[in-house]
């Protein structure tokens, strides 16, 4: 639908009066479609546009004659001009492209994006070029290489024994950790990292009991390391970083929220969890879903779902048959066989 606004005063397209159709699959490496606004007559008129790109989709190199604005109103995308790195563009952002300068733009490699792209409608030829070599995602997150180590090992323990309130098995665990090489920054970010698994008193608790034991070791004498405090990002976006760590861990698209009818649910998980705690440097990615993977399987089968998603999860990191042996081992030391046979069972269903 087009409105000449020399017709009207005012005019208002509501989002579902929006007439979209393909874009050339010529042109672009996936899906795309895109919608006319109403043309802004100025000394010379401007076209405009609703792009939408699922995730992945994007254009091939091209120009244009005089120039283009994109306003970025949905999602994540990536934008590069040609010679230079690509960049990061997100909800909000706005990007003038010069006339005759090569690039191009599109969705992240999970995440979908949308923009209103504004371009003089006389004489602003498009000049289509070759197709992108999309480049590869540098993924922020840490992968399993070889066989786990004996610091790795001794987090399944210390939140096993965290999830099911044992101080006794806790302080053991706490001793282990720091005999094995865990520093206590590291041994408190684990027990933090659960709060979203086994919620806030149980790991509360957990934290008042590291602290604890901490305390009774300096007495002893015991000079614990104190390791890295996590990197501070400063007023990040965390709920679009949640979003691309979601999506680089589960290997799926995120752009969706989780639940559409529980927005807070959605934003917690994304900005909370997979956003700001993921992004705290340290304690790694496969260390975080070790602590999870232990804090899932003291709730036994009736969690066996959020299970299944984070054994996928180890899987894309690296876990194979070998590692998934050894998790198992330390598994049953703290918790037994009823238990590791439950998780035996669903890491079987995920390698189908």
């Amino acid at each position: 639908m087009n409105i000449n606004p020399s017709q009207a005063a005012n005019a208002v397209t509501p989002q579902e009066a929006h007439r979209f159709q393909a874009a050339d699959p010529a042109h672009f490496s996936a899906a795309a479609e895109f919608a006319r606004l109403p043309q802004m007559p100025s000394h010379g008129d401007v076209n405009a546009a609703i792009v939408r790109f699922t995730p992945n989709a994007v254009t091939d190199w091209h120009s244009h004659a005089q120039g283009q604005y994109l306003i970025v109103t949905e999602g994540t995308g990536r934008f590069q001009e040609w010679g230079k790195p690509v960049q990061t563009i997100k909800k909000g952002d706005v990007v003038w492209i010069a006339p005759n300068v090569k690039h191009w733009h599109g969705a992240g490699e999970f995440t979908a994006m949308a923009h209103i792209a504004l371009s003089p409608a006389q004489d602003n030829a498009v000049t289509w070029l070759e197709k992108v070599d999309l480049p590869k995602t540098a993924k922020p997150v840490a992968q399993i290489s070889g066989s786990l180590k004996p610091a790795q090992l001794t987090l399944i323990p210390l939140a096993y024994a965290v999830a099911t309130g044992n101080s006794a098995q806790l302080d053991t665990a706490i001793d282990q950790g720091l005999a094995a090489g865990l520093t206590v920054s590291e041994l408190t970010e684990a027990v933090s990292h659960q709060f979203a698994y086994i919620g806030a008193p149980k790991t509360l608790n957990g934290v008042a009991a590291l602290q604890k034991r901490l305390e009774a070791r300096k007495a002893q004498g015991i000079h614990d390391p104190q390791g890295q405090p996590a990197t501070n990002l400063g007023n990040a976006d965390y709920y679009t970083l949640g979003t691309q760590t979601l999506a680089e861990l589960s290997q799926a698209p995120t752009s969706r929220p989780i639940f559409d009818f529980a927005p807070a649910l959605d934003y917690a998980i994304k900005a909370q969890l997979f956003g700001y705690q993921f992004a705290r440097d340290n304690l790694a990615a496969p260390e975080r879903e070790l602590v999870t993977l232990a804090s899932l399987a003291a709730q036994g089968k009736a969690v066996n779902g959020q299970l299944r998603s984070h054994l996928r999860v180890l899987k894309n990191l690296g876990a194979g048959d070998e590692q998934m042996a050894q998790i198992l081992a330390a598994l049953e030391k703290a918790a037994g066989k009823e238990v590791v046979e439950n998780v035996r069972g669903v890491w079987e269903e995920v390698q189908r």
